[in-house]
């Protein structure tokens, strides 16, 4: 992890180095960016009688697409990857299946340089535990989350997730699972 944060830093500072042309400081939240950093899940999956709850510290990316609508308004079209599995116990894991999140991001913004957003979308994963067969877990993810710009188009960002899986006979039959994700990213609009 301590690889992944220096790796983000480094690609921030070296991107100011790229000659961009001078926008308007409210556009800097248009077009294209692209942003990673870490993440703490917290998943928990509960049955009828018991419910278990693990941590996982790993790493992000993201892909995000922002058009902007009626000043201040801006909405954003983003692709979240959980660079790690998330564990759930000790032998039982939500691990990757393409895209973590897809969401829609409708902002507003707050000083010419900070923005304020929320999350609405799709989550994706696979249940699996030990030697039984993998099941493929799709579900709602909502969040908010803020970003601000610190040097040109170079920014950080501030994410809190909530994630839940439809109900699917995972595991044991009745198991739900929730996951809550706090993030911060740093990254470089386009």
């Amino acid at each position: 992890m301590k690889k992944l944060l220096i790796a983000s830093s480094l690609i921030a500072l070296t991107s100011a180095s790229w000659a961009q042309p001078q926008k308007p400081t409210y556009a800097y939240f248009e077009g294209v960016n692209l942003s990673a950093g870490v993440a703490q899940n917290s998943t928990t999956a509960t049955t009828a009688s018991t419910s278990t709850k693990e941590n996982t510290s790993l790493g992000i990316a993201k892909l995000n697409y922002t058009f902007a609508l009626a000043y201040p308004a801006k909405l954003g079209i983003s692709a979240t990857v959980d660079l790690k599995n998330s564990k759930v116990s000790e032998t039982e894991n939500l691990t990757l299946n393409g895209p973590t999140e897809i969401t829609l991001e409708p902002g507003v913004l707050l000083l010419s340089n900070s923005l304020l957003y929320g999350k609405l979308g799709t989550y994706s994963s696979r249940y699996e535990s030990g030697a039984n067969p993998t099941r493929n877990l799709s579900g709602t993810s909502y969040g908010i989350g803020f970003k601000h710009y610190i040097y040109g188009q170079n920014f950080i960002q501030a994410e809190w997730t909530q994630r839940k899986a439809d109900d699917n006979p995972a595991g044991l039959a009745g198991v739900k699972f929730k996951q809550s994700s706090a993030a911060v990213l740093v990254g470089f609009n386009f």
